[in-house]
């Protein structure tokens, strides 16, 4: 064959490659995720954010994502979470609800986006709800208007009956809880109950954890809290607990550094961080006493190799008896049904 034979072939075969590579993108795009979590009666749990508000390779700031009898929730959006979540193929347009633990910036940095994305992906009905502590109406007010021109121009450029305008809204709902003990009930549909309770993030009042129960089966996500007993009291028995956790040890380091070489600013800041954070251990001491059967850390400080994943865990195998997972940016668990 000549060599302007060999040559159109090649030519050829490559354009028919890329065909298949811009057909897979486009597929890829359009994949609506694992849409087939909302009818298998199981509980399903998406960890789109398991780190801090440290620039960390390996993880992004906090948000979870719970599939359970037919609806699609996120807890929190931290910044670079949406990312990791539709990555890992959370059924995107079926987003249902958000519910927010409290109002640091690595917790709702990206609630203009998740409402947008999501919309963007398909998501039709109402307003987005958006439940939260009091103050939460301030919260998504300021999202709102800020992302209010991106609505308009998105309805403008693509019509409102593939954009519809109110799938683009979002509403706050403010969960008052009067007594920490029993809690607050944020919502029950199809099986699903979602309860929301103080923890203790102080001076951050109020900050809320909150706990899931389906189908015989219960999931509790601690928040950003203190060792607290209110924790332990709301997930007693449960199958799972997402707890937050700081290793102390290396924000220890990280502040002797910093005293050592005059960063008083520096050091003043790590100083305070650990009185409202959880260490490893205090969270597996907290699991034990619940009696919960998984414990899986989250909000972990940045570890960059797997010695620090070990300091990090040291310990808390002595203090829980129960599974422990070092959570991972779009690690799916799930809880079958019963």
């Amino acid at each position: 064959m000549k060599r302007a034979h060999v040559l159109l072939l090649a030519l050829a075969l490559l354009a028919g490659g890329c065909d298949a590579v811009f057909d897979h993108f486009a597929e890829k795009n359009l994949d609506p995720g694992h849409e087939e979590y909302l009818s298998d009666g199981n509980l399903h749990v998406l960890l789109c954010g398991t780190g801090t508000p440290l620039v960390d390779p390996r993880r992004v700031s906090f948000c979870v994502v719970v599939i359970a009898g037919g609806q699609v929730i996120q807890v929190d959006a931290g910044p670079g979470s949406w990312r990791v979540a539709a990555m890992a193929r959370m059924p995107r347009r079926k987003l249902s609800a958000m519910l927010i633990t409290h109002f640091h910036s690595d917790h709702i940095g990206e609630i203009g986006e998740v409402t947008m994305q999501s919309w963007l992906a398909g998501r039709s009905g109402e307003a987005l709800p958006i439940y939260g502590p009091p103050g939460i109406e301030d919260v998504v007010d300021g999202f709102s208007k800020a992302y209010a021109w991106d609505r308009k121009h998105r309805v403008d450029h693509h019509g409102a009956k593939y954009m519809p305008p109110a799938a683009g809204e979002m509403r706050a709902i403010a969960v008052p809880v009067e007594d920490p003990r029993a809690g607050a009930l944020v919502l029950e549909k199809d099986g699903l109950r979602v309860t929301a309770f103080p923890v203790k993030h102080d001076p951050v009042v109020p900050a809320y954890g909150y706990k899931f129960e389906y189908r015989g089966r219960t999931l509790v996500i601690s928040g950003d809290t203190a060792k607290s007993e209110n924790v332990a009291h709301h997930a007693k028995g449960a199958d799972m607990l997402i707890h937050e956790a700081l290793g102390k040890r290396l924000v220890e380091y990280g502040q002797s550094w910093a005293d050592r070489n005059g960063h008083e600013r520096w050091a003043k800041l790590t100083r305070d961080v650990v009185t409202y954070h959880t260490s490893p251990v205090e969270a597996a001491q907290v699991a034990q006493e619940a009696g919960v059967k998984t414990l899986v850390y989250a909000h972990v400080g940045p570890l960059p190799n797997a010695i620090a994943d070990w300091m990090f865990l040291r310990g808390t195998s002595d203090a829980f008896n129960g599974e422990i997972i070092l959570g991972e940016d779009g690690q799916w668990l799930e809880l079958e049904g019963r």
